[in-house]
C-alpha cells in the first residue's frame, strides 16, 4: 500500500512526463524564449522529478507574457520558476539562441541548445551571447 505522499509523487511524475520539453514557434520567425523549471505543488515531496521547459512564441511581446501563458495552463498542477530567457531565430533547419531577458536575466543558452537538440535532431543549433 502506498502512502498519500508516495501517491502524490507518482501523480506528479506521471503529469510531468506528459509535458513537452520544447514548444517554440516555427520557421521564419524570431521570438523571445524562456526556460521554466516545473516543481511539484506540494513543497515537502521527496523523490519527485523536475523538468525544465523551453517556451518561445512570437505572439508574446515580453518574456513575462510567455511565463504568464504557460502559468495559466500549468499552475494547477505545478509550481514554476523562470530560469532566464533570450531570443531564438528559427530558420530552415537552423535555430540560433542569443540575447537575454531584461526581467528574468540570461537563460542558459547551452542548456536550451541541448534541450532543443533532442526535439530538433536534424537541425543545426548555435548559440551566442551577442545581441539583445
Amino acid at each position: 500500500m502506498t502512502s498519500n505522499k508516495e501517491a502524490l509523487v507518482l501523480d506528479h511524475n506521471s503529469k510531468i512526463k506528459s509535458i513537452e520539453t520544447c514548444d517554440i514557434d516555427g520557421e521564419g520567425k524570431t521570438f523571445k524564449y524562456i526556460l521554466i523549471r516545473l516543481l511539484p505543488k506540494e513543497k515537502c515531496l521527496k523523490g519527485y522529478e523536475e523538468k525544465v521547459l523551453v517556451r518561445g512564441y512570437e505572439r508574446c511581446y515580453y518574456h513575462g507574457d510567455i511565463f504568464e501563458e504557460v502559468e495559466l495552463k500549468l499552475k494547477n498542477a505545478f509550481r514554476m520558476d523562470c530560469l532566464g530567457g533570450g531570443r531564438i531565430k528559427h530558420e530552415h533547419k537552423k535555430l540560433h539562441i542569443y540575447g537575454y531577458s531584461q526581467g528574468y536575466g540570461k537563460g542558459d543558452h547551452e542548456l536550451v541548445k541541448a534541450l532543443l537538440g533532442k526535439s530538433y535532431p536534424d537541425y543545426r543549433i548555435t548559440c551566442s551571447d551577442e545581441g539583445y
